[in-house]
């Protein structure tokens, strides 16, 4: 899924290490390489998933990494929740996702079989249909995103995909009329009208519609911000969502100002959103080129401060922007890290590559730490200092201690934390020991997740010996009981959904002469047969 949908008229500013060149300046558009490039979502088709999702190495939005598969099978025995996408719930004996809540299975008759039939997937396992992301996340189409019919959109949790390029709407409710330097309206009334064809300063001179110059990337004009708030879904007649126009205006358009606006877009997350323009290594020193951030320029400032352009240029100087209220540290962003899939109990270094890392102060103080919040078990986040830390890079240092689970990973800075980037910590798939007892395989082990009695299911034992696959008693995820025939007597094979796993087997393959306690029963029958 993509998760980060972008709510925002400010969150389209490129970040300094992730590109080596500039937009011409003035915008709009600003640049389309932080967050999701700015347009409307809602009418999403398996390529359009596929684009981003499939290759997320290679994306165009920052979306959530990892292997899909590995994502959703970690799902498995966790609650089904009221926004679940599982499509067949009802097939679950206990509240918990399951792989028959996700793939519907046939029963297929066979009367040479031993059941008299076998399962079967509905759907070919190697067809692009059998993972079609729309087949469980569901769209309003040309109306609400799929991103935002979710439990987070629906709770107006915005700020937990977007990170800190948005404020928390249920947390931070700021009335721009308690700072009067601040205009009620910013971007929207008269004044000087800049190149763009909107006032200088105002949010419309930079945020609207336009072609990105460096990415070749079109946001749809005019009135842009209108385009991708609305497309989103939220608040919009028969979208399914569960909010109102009030989440976002305070009065009926066109009279709605900015006191709407700022329950998203607020000081404290406009004053940290920073470009380092002029490449030196630090954002936010108000030396930079104006129109690639929020804090760079008098010019950046007098949009919200001083009324825009109605005031002249010489009142807002960069001393008065130097002491500007809730001056806050600098947004971090995440660009890539290294790998998105770590086994369970490996010690593994993620390199993190993108911006802000180090934080523009004269002592370089690092402020920045990493945050891993799991997704699905309840555990509280946890909190890593990284090491070898510059402007653009970090390393962080991963315990094996780290649970099984997707976790979402986000760089923070004092306050300020980047979207998040997903992280799988996929089970150990590990035999500790097998046993044998006249063609019954007990093996006791780690990680062997769920086992579904399906043909091509990806989930089986395997008698290596004669490449037979062996049937399936009982399997949990640290037992398995499986009938391999007395010819076993090599090693066997367990396929898990988190990967494979070998070992050796003695003691089921026979000699050929009677043991033991075979004569001893033949001979006793003998016996009393003889009396």
């Amino acid at each position: 899924m993509i998760d980060k949908i972008v709510a925002g008229t400010i969150l389209l500013l490129t970040t300094a290490g992730c590109v080596t060149a500039w937009a011409s300046a003035p915008p709009p558009p600003v640049n389309q390489n932080l967050g999701i490039p700015d347009g409307v979502f809602n009418s999403m088709t398996m390529d359009i998933c596929g684009s981003c999702h499939f290759n997320p190495d290679t994306a165009s939005a920052p979306v959530k990494q990892g292997y899909l598969p590995d994502r959703h099978h970690l799902r498995i025995d966790t609650p089904i929740g009221e926004y679940s996408a599982s499509p067949f719930p009802e097939k679950s004996p206990d509240g918990t996702h399951k792989c028959t809540t996700c793939h519907a299975v046939d029963w297929v008759e066979e009367p040479s079989r031993p059941l008299g039939g076998y399962f079967r997937f509905a759907l070919d396992p190697t067809g692009a249909e059998f993972r079609n992301c729309l087949s469980c996340h569901q769209q309003k189409v040309g109306v609400a995103s799929v991103h935002h019919l979710t439990a987070k959109a629906q709770a107006a949790q915005c700020n937990a995909c977007h990170g800190s390029l948005i404020n928390d709407p249920n947390g931070e409710l700021w009335v721009l009329r308690v700072i009067p330097s601040m205009s009620p309206n910013p971007g929207f009334g008269d004044g000087n009208i800049g190149d763009t064809g909107h006032r200088e300063g105002g949010c419309r001179y930079c945020h609207n519609g336009g072609t990105d110059d460096v990415s070749g990337r079109v946001v749809p004009g005019p009135n842009a911000n209108m385009l991708t708030h609305h497309g989103t879904g939220l608040g919009q007649p028969n979208s399914g969502t569960v909010h109102t126009c009030s989440l976002c205006h305070d009065a009926i358009p066109p009279n709605h100002t900015l006191q709407g606006c700022v329950r998203c877009h607020a000081p404290t997350s406009l004053h940290s959103i920073q470009a380092d323009s002029d490449g030196d290594g630090v954002a936010g020193t108000y030396e930079e080129q104006p129109f690639f951030g929020h804090i760079g320029t008098s010019k950046d400032c007098m949009g919200c401060h001083m009324g825009g352009s109605a005031a002249p240029a010489s009142v807002m100087s960069a001393a008065a922007a130097d002491s500007a209220p809730l001056f806050g540290p600098l947004l971090p962003e995440i660009e890539r890290i290294n790998t998105t899939k770590i086994i369970e109990g490996e010690p593994s270094v993620l390199l993190f590559t993108g911006a802000g890392y180090l934080a523009a102060r004269a002592d370089n103080d690092i402020m920045t730490k990493v945050v891993f919040t799991p997704k699905d078990n309840g555990t509280p986040p946890l909190e890593i200092a990284p090491e070898n830390v510059t402007f653009t890079t970090m390393e962080v240092q991963i315990p094996p201690t780290l649970s099984p689970g997707s976790y979402s990973v986000s760089a923070v800075n004092g306050t300020m934390s980047s979207i998040p980037v997903n992280l799988v910590v996929t089970p150990a798939v590990r035999i500790s020991s097998v046993s044998c007892d006249s063609g019954t395989v007990t093996i006791n082990g780690v990680g062997f997740s769920s086992y579904l009695d399906v043909v091509d299911s990806g989930t089986r034992v395997i008698d290596m010996e004669d490449s037979e696959q062996c049937s399936i008693e009982s399997w949990t995820d640290t037992k398995i009981v499986a009938g391999c025939g007395s010819a076993v007597d090599d090693s066997i094979r367990v396929d898990s959904v988190f990967g494979s796993v070998t070992a050796a087997v003695e003691g089921c393959k026979s000699s050929g002469r009677p043991r033991w306690w075979e004569v001893w029963s033949w001979w006793s029958a003998w016996s009393w047969s003889r009396r």
